[in-house]
């Protein structure tokens, strides 16, 4: 069976597949937008050899699962720890990993792996021994600890003001 189309019909069906195929492209170039939210880290700090404990916001540890194989075989759950790219790493600075991925904390406070793909915290980290609820708050305790002292420091500095200045009139009496 032959399909005779006229020279305007063929310039339809043209037409139509370059429609098609454009909206085709432009969808995926849509897909391919960086999201900042996702790919943003949580924190980045200047200080590449320290690293910041992961509490929640009453202040458990956050831990997560570890197996040691040498020298002999150990499971535990270890402290979970933050390095100065937003990695999740052990107190040694091991990553944690998921199905052989480093996990890492965005900006928008999700865990995702190396992909930018969103892992449930449940699957990886435990507060006590359960397993951690999707969406539980978490910050860094050095950091928290650091953003006390600084508050501490600011009354102090101010307090010291005052009694300056009421030490200052009691001299000039």
């Amino acid at each position: 069976m032959k399909l005779k189309l006229s020279l305007r019909d063929t310039a339809i069906l043209v037409a139509a597949l370059s429609a098609i195929i454009m909206a085709f492209y432009l969808t995926q170039e849509k897909a391919n937008v960086i999201d900042p939210h996702k790919t943003l880290p949580m924190v980045v700090f200047e200080d590449k050899d320290k690293l910041w404990q992961v509490v929640t916001y009453s202040g458990e540890p956050v831990t997560a699962f570890s197996i040691e194989v040498f020298p002999k075989y150990e499971e535990s759950l270890k402290k979970v720890y933050i390095n100065y790219r937003s990695q999740f790493v052990f107190h040694d600075g091991t990553p944690i990993l998921l199905d052989s991925e480093p996990l890492f904390w965005n900006r928008a406070g999700e865990i995702v792996d190396y992909n930018y793909n969103y892992i449930n915290e449940g699957l990886v980290f435990f507060v006590g021994n359960k397993g951690m609820k999707p969406r539980t708050a978490m910050t860094l305790k050095t950091l928290k600890e650091d953003l006390r002292n600084n508050v501490l420091k600011e009354e102090d500095i101010l307090r010291n003001k005052q009694i300056s200045q009421i030490a200052g009139k009691g001299k000039s009496r």
